[in-house]
């Protein structure tokens, strides 16, 4: 018995509408579900507005079709590296490569995205390294920046954590690595220590010298002619000598 036509666009309808409730609640899966990965945090803004919920690690549902966008931002300590130029105290060009450890503070990620957005290293850690290093290069003489490393890096250290620490951005490290001095500096060291090297060197000798003189002394004065006349007597086989004059004690040969 064939089925009547009724039946058959009826059963069809009813396929049609289920596939029409599965892609709606796929469509839904797809917007509403956001996952963050392990060591970010992110943001939710709906209509570009910052909602002020924040998103840790795992899977999360928002509004979905695009009412709520997220935005991810990395809070394990990250590294960034720049070239740097300034002058010195003495008026000294200098170069440097800084390294930077920082991290983002997990509570504070929605206030940075609203204040700075996604681009804060162009737009706040770049400039703030630079202006750093023109600051505390300012302060001490290129003879110091080489011989002062501590002291520069400590300086340098202070004034980045203090400038990015106000926005959110914590400060675990900075590094100030091969210095680069203009090629008459350069040279002007190089000599320097060369000079040193051979005045230590000179000193060495002098030094050296003037102990060994003072040892021949020494020897002189201990070489006294009755000291003499005693090794010989000592050493007398009892034989009476050939010959007499210098050279001898009691007609005993020295030799």
């Amino acid at each position: 018995m064939q089925p009547s036509l009724g039946r058959v666009f009826g059963s069809r309808g009813k396929v049609a509408r289920y596939l029409i409730v599965l892609a709606i609640l796929a469509a839904l899966g797809m917007t509403a579900i956001r996952q963050v990965g392990t060591g970010q945090i992110a943001v939710v803004t709906r209509f570009g507005k910052v909602t002020g919920r924040e998103l840790g690690e795992g899977l999360h549902v928002v509004m979905p079709f695009g009412i709520d966008q997220v935005v991810r931002y990395d809070i394990k300590v990250q590294k960034q590296t720049d070239e740097a130029s300034a002058a010195s105290k003495d008026l000294q060009d200098v170069g440097a490569e800084l390294a930077l450890n920082y991290r983002i503070e997990a509570g504070r990620v929605g206030e940075i995205h609203r204040t700075i957005g996604p681009l804060y290293g162009p737009k706040l850690i770049d400039p703030a390294l630079q202006e750093v290093f023109k600051a505390t290069s300012a302060k001490f003489s290129a003879q110091e920046l080489i011989t002062n490393r501590a002291e520069v890096k400590k300086e340098a250290y202070d004034l980045i954590k203090e400038r990015l620490e106000k926005y959110g951005i914590t400060i675990d490290d900075l590094s100030i690595v091969n210095f680069k001095f203009s090629p008459s500096f350069s040279k002007a060291i190089e000599e320097k220590q060369v000079a040193q090297q051979n005045a230590e060197r000179a000193k060495f000798n002098l030094e050296a010298a003037q102990i060994d003189a003072q040892a021949q002394q020494a020897q002189a004065q201990t070489l006294s002619p009755l000291f003499l006349q005693k090794q010989a007597i000592e050493k007398w086989d009892g034989k009476m000598p050939t010959y007499m004059g210098q050279g001898s004690v009691f007609n005993i040969p020295l030799q």
